[in-house]
Formats: structure tokens, C-alpha cells, sequence
């Protein structure tokens, strides 16, 4: 399995984050063979790979030429383009991934549905070349995880085509906050985080903060932006490698990184204990779960246990240090194998409905289901029913497809 982790300390744009996969090893002569088949008319773009330097850093850079007279595209006329090219089946739903992001990022600015957003810059020709352009290089090195540092976005204003904005951009500003992205403070004086490469890295990017653990690295890439200030390089880094174990690799289920938070509390009460982990849920906590442990001295006491995303880390730790009585806490990344999560609905035999939570494979298949207990009490305590009893008629009527939208075979689900 191959994994990449994109290092962006200076910020990201779709040039560089192509360059960056060049460098780590994309074979240039299959890429720009797969990039001819585009569907835009013969002579619209020309591309370019050089060698270049930013900041002692050797890198790629990729130029993108293109006829001047550009056309605004809706949604559908680029996905009409990309539904038409000769590409692989993997990199076209790739790239129409990344276009539909960006699509409906434009939209929440502006006001209107993604399907009517006119894309003015990132329609034109070298926008298209970016992002399908990414999305071959992506499948071409059988990438099947990305993770990514937090993302600087610059300072100071960027033209556009309705004027100038503050840095970043409203639709950038809007790609970051939907996908929950880490942002770090920088003293770059420009825009560093492009609208492209934002909707690249929020698309493929699986979660934010520190490098996962490699057990080998097979590719180290640099890929550089047109600017060569002072100061710093301005490169996306890109490392390829295979993950340090086994765990979590599987076909039918989802992978991703996550990180476990910890404290040991010994002079805490219950009452404050239960408003503490009910703030740590509020604060998108993953898990938490509180265990009895002897501490030192054969006090009694507990260790508050946190899984969070990377990205929350930070805000967890500080949490649990203002919220509880600890002093300090430890924190370590895990990886995690879950299930694909959806809510069904049952009607029972009295009339009422009840929720159960189906957990699938990536295949669609059902490998658990459970029923809501709320409410499974709320119906057992308006008819006079045993709770045991709700449950058990729940799983049964979700087994025979009672269930809105739920068919096929139900596996691991109790029996009644």
C-alpha cells in the first residue's frame, strides 16, 4: 500500500502539487502521454516540466501555456470534459471529485447552487490541466491514502475576477473550514494557498497534522511555485511510503489516522469528571472513555482516555487542562479501521419509529446494526413495554427489510 503525506509549510497551488508527484518519482513520459487525452480542442494548452531552485531547494515546475482567449465553464461543462477524456476511470472521478468541492465552495460564497456557479479562473484551460492532471499522477502511483500538515493561507489581498479579496480567498476560507483543515500562522505576504490547491488537498487528504509512521519511504518530491522570495523555499513536499504496519489496511473497510489523548486524575470529582467528558464530546472527540486505575500513594483514580482526528489535538489537550484537575497529558497516533456509518428507520408493530445505526463495508454490505436505545426507552415507556422487548422487535423488523432504504442480508446483528 502507498500512502503520501504533502508536506505544505509555504502553501499549496495545483502546479506545484503536480510538480511535487513528478519529483517523487510519476513517470513524466506516462503522464504527459495519459495528459493528451483531455478532451479540449488540439493546441489549447502546452505543458512544460522544468528543474528549478527555491530557496537551495532542488525542484520541478510545472508551466501550463495556454491559448488566450479563456471561456467560463459551469460544473457540468467541465464535467462534460472530464466524462470525455481518455483517462483512467480512477482519475476522472478524481478529478470531477475535486471540481464538485470546489463547485459547492463557490456556491456557499456566492449564494446559489453549485450546479450554477460560472468558474472564471479556475475554468480556464490550466486549471483543468492541474486538477486532471493531479488526479492522473494520483492514480497512476496507486496512492490509496493522503495525509497532510496544517495549511498556511499568506496575508495581504488577491485579485479576482469580482475584485479584490483579503487573503485567502472566500472560496479557499470556505474549502477550509468545511473539511475541518489545521491553519497555521505564517509571514507570508502573498496568497499561498490557491483555490486549486486547496480543493486538491481537501479532497484527497484524509487527515491533518504530523507525518503518519512509514515503515519505508519510496518517494521524496518538491514540487515549486512560480514566485522565489527570500527567506523560505516556496515548495509543496510530497513523501510517499508504505505505512509502519498492517493494521487498518483492509479492502473492505475505511482507514485513517487518529490520536489518543490521555490523563491520570486522582483528586477529581464525579460530578466535575461527567462535565468534562460531556465538553470533550462538544469538542468533536472521536471517543472518550474513563477508566478506573490505583495511582500513586494506592489512591484511586481514573484515566480520562480522548481519540480524536489529528487536527483536534491541540484543542483537546487544552480542554482537559483547563476542565479537570490534571497537570499534564500524553498523547500518541493510532491508526483506526472503521465502518461506514448510516441511520435507517424501523416501524413498530404500535405505530412508532425507531432509528438503527447500520455500519457497511465498502461494498455496501451490512456487518452490524444497532438500534438507537433512546428511542427504544421513549417507545417502550409511551406503550408499557420492556425496553428488551423494543430491541429485540427493532433488529426484527430490520432484518426482514423493514428498514427505509435497507436491503440484503443483515451479518453480525444479535439474534432476538
Amino acid at each position: 500500500m502507498t500512502i503520501a503525506y504533502f508536506d505544505c509549510q509555504f502553501g499549496a497551488a495545483g502546479d506545484m502539487l503536480v510538480s511535487a508527484l513528478l519529483s517523487a518519482g510519476l513517470p513524466e513520459s506516462r503522464w504527459r502521454a495519459a495528459l493528451d487525452g483531455i478532451d479540449l480542442p488540439a493546441g489549447s494548452f502546452e505543458v512544460s516540466i522544468d528543474d528549478a531552485v527555491r530557496g537551495s531547494i532542488a525542484a520541478r515546475h510545472l508551466t501550463v501555456r495556454q491559448s488566450p482567449q479563456q471561456e467560463e465553464r459551469r460544473l457540468s461543462e467541465i464535467a462534460g470534459i472530464i466524462g470525455r477524456s481518455k483517462i483512467a476511470a480512477g482519475a476522472k472521478k478524481l478529478a470531477l471529485s475535486i471540481f464538485t468541492r470546489l463547485a459547492e465552495a463557490e456556491a456557499a460564497v456566492h449564494g446559489v447552487p453549485a450546479a450554477a456557479v460560472h468558474f472564471h479562473e479556475v475554468g480556464a484551460v490550466d486549471a483543468i490541466v492541474d486538477i486532471v492532471g493531479f488526479a492522473i499522477g494520483y492514480e497512476m502511483l496507486e496512492i490509496e491514502a493522503s495525509f497532510g500538515s496544517a495549511l498556511p493561507v499568506g496575508s495581504g489581498v488577491v485579485q479576482t475576477e469580482h475584485g479584490l479579496f483579503p487573503v485567502p480567498g472566500p472560496a479557499v476560507l470556505n474549502l477550509l473550514a468545511s473539511a475541518g483543515v489545521p491553519v497555521r500562522s505564517s509571514e507570508i505576504d502573498y496568497e499561498c494557498l490557491t483555490p486549486t490547491g486547496a480543493a486538491i488537498l481537501t479532497t484527497v487528504v484524509r487527515s491533518w497534522g504530523s507525518p503518519p509512521a512509514l515503515r519505508r519511504v519510496n518517494g521524496i518530491g518538491y514540487g515549486a511555485g512560480t514566485r522565489d522570495p527570500a527567506g523560505w523555499p516556496n515548495v509543496v513536499r510530497v513523501v510517499l511510503g508504505e505505512p509502519s504496519c498492517d493494521h487498518g489496511q483492509s479492502p473492505r473497510f475505511e482507514s485513517e489516522r487518529a490520536v489518543v489523548v490521555e490523563a491520570n486524575l486522582d483528586d477529581f470529582s464525579p460530578q466535575a469528571l461527567a462535565y468534562a467528558v460531556e465538553r470533550l464530546w462538544s469538542a468533536g472527540a472521536l471517543d472518550v472513555t474513563v477508566q478506573p486505575a490505583v495511582m500513586k500513594k494506592g489512591r484511586a483514580g481514573q484515566i480520562l482516555s480522548v481519540i480524536c482526528k489529528p487536527g483536534d489535538v491541540l484543542r483537546i489537550q487544552e480542554l482537559i487542562l483547563s476542565e479537570t484537575s490534571t497537570i499534564g497529558t500524553r498523547s500518541y497516533e493510532v491508526g483506526r479501521l472503521i465502518a461506514d456509518r448510516r441511520w435507517q428507520e424501523v416501524t413498530l408493530s404500535r405505530g412508532g419509529r425507531v432509528r438503527i445505526k447500520v455500519a457497511l463495508d465498502r461494498q455496501g454490505n451490512v456487518v452490524n446494526a444497532a438500534p438507537e436505545f433512546d428511542d427504544c426507552a421513549a417507545y417502550a415507556s409511551e406503550h408499557q413495554l420492556p425496553v428488551k422487548e423494543v430491541i429485540a422487535e427493532a433488529v426484527a423488523r430490520f432484518r426482514d427489510g423493514s428498514a427505509s432504504g435497507t436491503s440484503g442480508k443483515l451479518n453480525g446483528c444479535p439474534e432476538s
